[in-house]
């Protein structure tokens, strides 16, 4: 159990019973000139887009990846810097990259022998992927090597707002929360969470952005953490379990957890 785990256990109970919300502590802003901002890899390396194409960006070097027949990038998984993961919406595609942004292999899935519409995907373990499948409205892994899918969920009846996932757990975002599933494609957990705007993940760690909070919970959602969001408009971020990253108006903001406890 790593540093921050042991902390956050610790405080879990106490900041349940706690009516002042956290906080954090700015350390650090940067200029980047992006459209879109993406993340940030476990290496502090920094993910963004221009003018549609994809940058990295790792000590003084910059790396790039573009097709612009593929249309507007939708989601970009850094979950493994070895091997990142591109959703294309509109082209219905998957490029997969390695850790200098060259090409490994894409799946188009208007060329597959089972047709499907994706929605969202990210990344899961050894060579499968969490899909939404927009024609069945199923959460699917689908393996990269047999072009087929290997599990699924039952039907859902709510429209999917967002999507997030790690190797062994994908979270689904809806009008009334969130709905966690594990790697049979079954459903394990539902998080309400009416007023939700947006939310992301790291490891096991869930991060919910409502109007004025960001909410942090691990396992055990009944006991979040509470942190007033910061004074400034931004409509994504982006986690790694110790600092928060928003950007905003071609800033860069990196932010440090500051939790209270009294």
């Amino acid at each position: 159990m790593n540093r921050f785990s042991v902390f956050f256990l610790l405080n879990l109970f106490v900041l349940a019973l706690c009516a002042q919300p956290s906080s954090f502590k700015l350390i650090e802003k940067q200029t980047v000139d992006a459209d879109k901002f993406w993340g940030v890899d476990t290496y502090e390396h920094l993910y963004f887009s221009k003018n549609n194409v994809f940058y990295k960006t790792e000590n003084q070097e910059e790396f790039q990846f573009q097709d612009l027949q593929l249309g507007e990038l939708e989601a970009a998984d850094l979950l493994n810097p070895l091997k990142i993961l591109l959703f294309y919406k509109e082209a219905n595609t998957l490029v997969i990259l390695d850790n200098r942004l060259n090409e490994i292999d894409r799946v188009n899935f208007n060329f597959i022998p089972d047709f499907k519409t994706v929605d969202f995907a990210g990344i899961s373990k050894d060579n499968l992927f969490w899909i939404f499948n927009a024609e069945v409205q199923q959460l699917e892994l689908f393996n990269q090597e047999s072009l087929s899918t290997r599990r699924s969920s039952l039907p859902l009846t709510k429209e999917i707002l967002g999507f997030q996932s790690n190797y062994n757990y994908a979270w689904l975002r809806h009008a009334k929360g969130l709905s966690k599933f594990n790697i049979n494609g079954s459903l394990i957990d539902e998080i309400e969470f009416e007023n939700a705007v947006s939310f992301n993940i790291f490891k096991n760690q869930v991060m919910v952005q409502t109007e004025h909070y960001l909410e942090l919970f691990d396992k055990n959602p009944e006991f979040k953490i509470r942190f007033k969001k910061p004074e400034i408009s931004f409509n994504q971020f982006y986690f790694n379990g110790e600092n928060l990253y928003i950007y905003s108006d071609k800033v860069l903001y990196k932010y440090q957890y500051n939790i209270v406890n009294n």
